[in-house]
């Protein structure tokens, strides 16, 4: 018995040893075929990259011009020095170029070699690998080759002139016995791993057999036991053994255990029937806002109806099965509105399900239904029966489905909706009226203004009067100017919510705005004790092509909020330079920095907000409409620019805004033959007022 054991085993060994052998010879067989190519393909990159390295070191049409009497000259010399740098690279043995001929053969160039080089002119053997580098296409050698220096395999790489044609082929020849050893050393790699995983393979074949033999015989001796045990008890319990009697407490105990037995079967099938009807009972009181409910299997497509409707003829019985997705199309086809058809589609297909359930525990979705005469809306919503994260695979497999009808609250929610949607029409139509109204008002709202700014200017020209009533008149001018200015911000935010904003496209002086806005801006901070600098980078034409008012405008905004919330002693800089041309425009960057107050990076994202301001303090300390930053990005936008912002409160603000203007042909004022020059001039000045003269 031992023996047939024993022998059961070797077999067993045997055969997964020849198993596991077969299966190593051939994943040996093809990893080595694959390790070969991937060695392979990687050798001829590295000869390759040597080869088009060197030929794009070389001038093609100096080596058109070469010939072996140019020795010594230096476009020989300089094509020999570049060959001979890469001579000395440890991987290759030899390295010139060859020239075709016009038979077609291949000769000699310039080679390097110290010790024995090819001759300049001397023929150079024929591979299919060179022949294809003289047509344009850099190519390695697929089989060795021998000549008189030794047996190589040969990278080839075109050098091509100024016409575009082949000059010449760059060859670097590498020992081939090298070309062999690196190819071989991946397939010894592979071979060793095979056998060390056949040997321990076989190692733990041998383990796990010895292991499961043991288990076996425990196994085989319980087994053994058990047989005797219940041959004993049948000798005990069976009738019509005359030689023997039944124990009466074995066979009451035998008997007890039957009853039990029986008794406990009992109980678990009440006790299932009784969880079951609480189940059903539970799903029938939580659906009762469902006019039917049904449990789907997405991956076997099908659906058991748990609560029916019971107005509705066409409905699934309670209890019946039915196929999901042809069940669910007829109830499109034929009850969905069209309207809201490809919607209800899309959403019961089983992949959209999943989906959705993959991040939310419940899906839903409303729509129009039409049945039986009547048109309401209905509302279906579903869940999975596990969640996905609670699954293995996180993936929802069978789901609850449920329809109600929601007529009303949807029909209250859209009345809702509609008389919002009235709400916020009527609001745009007063907020365009306003607009309308300001933007046809501006010449009428700012007309007594400048009266009054106009004379207030002639009062204060007066020697006459008091000095209580010129600072009440410097006041009222001051006064009448900032509400000018507030006026002015209005009306530009009016014209652009109108649309009535028009962005010129003219010929201008570049360098007459900038010179205009650093007028203005350096005398309000020499006024301020603050610090300006402007300064242009790279090349920036004299004239260009745009509107010149809402790019000086612009400028001014930015700089001169940097002015206004600049402390004195506090820096401000305006740098301006071309970043881009093309197709004859130019994109101007325009980078004004500041160390004033700054802004918190919370606030930034409502700076262009039009009035917002971060600290309401700001504006009687600073006299701010909170228009100034809303206007500027307007005015950007119209001219196609982008602005933006960077900013840390109490360190300072920078600004970067990006126009593209049009090229001009004009490049700079010296060259305009109408220049004035005001030493040449004679010029009559009339007014009533010497400081104006």
């Amino acid at each position: 018995m031992y023996g047939k054991k024993s022998s059961l085993q070797i077999k067993a060994i045997l055969l997964i040893v020849l198993f596991m052998l077969m299966t190593n010879l051939v994943l040996g067989v093809v990893l080595t075929r694959q390790a070969r190519s991937a060695t392979k393909a990687q050798i001829n990159a590295r000869m390759l990259d040597i080869v088009n390295t060197a030929a794009a070191m070389l001038d093609g049409d100096a080596l058109d011009r070469l010939r072996a009497e140019d020795a010594g000259t230096p476009e020989y010399q300089a094509a020999y020095d570049t060959l001979a740098r890469f001579h000395d690279n440890i991987e290759l043995d030899y390295i010139y170029y060859v020239r075709a001929e016009k038979d077609g053969t291949f000769t000699f160039g310039i080679d390097p070699d110290p010790v024995a080089p090819g001759e300049f002119g001397s023929p150079v053997v024929y591979t299919d690998a060179l022949y294809t580098a003289s047509l344009g296409t850099p190519s390695v050698d697929e089989k060795p080759y021998e000549d008189a220096w030794g047996r190589f395999y040969s990278a080839f790489s075109p050098v091509f002139n100024s016409r575009g044609e082949v000059a010449a082929v760059v060859t670097a020849d590498f020992d081939a016995d090298w070309y062999d050893s690196q190819l071989n050393q991946g397939t010894r790699t592979i071979i060793i791993a095979c056998v060390l995983f056949l040997a321990v393979g076989i190692v733990i074949v041998v383990l796990l057999t010895g292991q499961y033999s043991r288990r076996m015989e425990t196994i085989r001796a319980n087994l053994r036991d058990l047989a005797e045990d219940m041959e004993s008890l049948t000798s005990e319990v069976a009738p019509g053994t005359a030689e023997k009697t039944i124990p009466g407490e074995n066979g009451d105990s035998i008997q007890a255990l039957g009853r039990h037995i029986s008794e406990l079967r009992d109980k678990l099938r009440d006790y299932n029937t009784r969880e079951k009807t609480q189940a059903n009972a539970m799903i029938t009181a939580m659906a009762s806002d469902y006019r039917c409910v049904f449990h789907v299997n997405l991956d076997e497509n099908d659906a058991v109806c748990y609560r029916a409707d019971p107005k509705d003829p066409d409905q699934i019985p309670v209890g019946v099965h039915f196929l999901y997705r042809e069940r669910i199309a007829w109830y499109a086809d034929t009850c969905v509105t069209e309207r809201y058809r490809d919607g209800f589609k899309k959403f019961v297909d089983p992949d959209n399900i999943r989906t959705g359930l993959a991040t939310e525990p419940i899906i839903a979705y409303r729509y129009l239904v039409r049945r039986n005469g009547l048109e309401y809306y209905e509302m279906i919503r579903v869940a999975g029966v596990r969640r996905a994260e609670d699954r293995d695979d996180h993936t929802v497999h069978a789901v609850g489905l449920g329809l109600t009808e929601i007529d009303a609250e949807m029909r209250e929610t859209m009345a809702k909706n509609e008389a919002l949607a009235n709400a916020l029409r009527q609001a745009e139509e007063a907020s365009k009226a306003k607009t309308a109204f300001l933007s046809s008002m501006s010449h009428e709202i700012r007309t007594p203004m400048n009266a009054i700014i106009g004379l207030d200017s002639i009062a204060l020209r007066d020697p006459d009067i008091s000095p209580h009533t010129r600072d009440e008149l410097e006041k009222i001018g001051a006064s009448a100017k900032h509400l000018l200015s507030l006026i002015n911000d209005i009306l530009d935010m009016s014209r652009i919510e109108s649309g009535k904003m028009v962005i010129k496209n003219e010929e201008f002086s570049f360098a007459k705005i900038l010179e205009q806005v650093n007028t203005i801006i350096s005398g309000q901070c020499r006024d301020k004790d603050v610090h300006y600098d402007c300064a242009v980078r790279g090349t920036v034409d004299d004239y260009y092509i745009g509107d010149d008012m809402k790019l000086r405008q612009v400028m001014i905004n930015i700089l001169g909020n940097a002015v206004k919330f600049t402390p004195s002693g506090g820096t401000v800089t305006f740098v301006v330079e071309s970043i881009a041309r093309f197709s004859g425009k130019s994109t101007l960057r325009f980078t004004i920095s500041d160390t004033g107050i700054g802004m918190s990076r919370d606030f930034l994202p409502k700076l262009f907000d039009a009035f917002s301001q971060e600290d309401s303090s700001s504006t009687s300390r600073f006299g701010s409409t909170g228009l100034g930053m809303a206007i500027t990005r307007s005015l950007i936008e119209l001219m196609h620019g982008t602005v933006s912002v960077e900013s840390e409160k109490h360190k300072g603000t920078t600004f970067i805004v990006t126009v593209t203007l049009i090229d001009c042909d004009r490049k700079n004022a010296e060259e305009e033959e109408d220049i004035l020059h005001p030493h040449e001039l004679c010029v009559l000045v009339i007014d009533d007022d010497p400081i104006a003269c």
